[in-house]
């Protein structure tokens, strides 16, 4: 339903917090002609998961987000939409903290 849409106002918020802009940014919704066109899926939790898979993504083309950070968590983002009020700084830094050693694991496996 937030098919084309920009990002949520609180999203903007935080990302220009962090020098970060979200101009021209926009909801998509991956398809199955994505799934021959990318390697890499990268999921947010479970059921982000799920639904690659029932798109044809091959399992091991997809990871999640937050599976390299330390102790090998497979803990998954929690939805900002409906929690506390800092909830989507709390993304942010979730998001931070797992980029780097996501970037790492895509670099070593040539998919960058």
């Amino acid at each position: 339903w937030n098919l084309g849409m920009p990002p949520d106002p609180r999203t903007t918020r935080i990302a220009s917090q962090h020098d970060l802009s979200m101009e021209g940014h926009r909801a998509y919704q991956i398809t199955e002609k994505d799934i021959g066109n990318w390697h890499w899926f990268i999921a947010m939790d479970e059921q982000n998961r799920a639904d690659l898979l029932a798109l044809g993504a091959p399992s091991g083309r997809i990871l999640l987000m937050r599976q390299f950070e330390g102790g090998g968590s497979l803990q998954e983002i929690p939805d900002p939409y409906s929690g506390p009020e800092n909830g989507f700084e709390q993304v942010y830094e979730i998001l931070e903290n797992s980029a780097g050693p996501l970037l790492d694991h895509l670099l070593e496996q040539g998919g960058v």
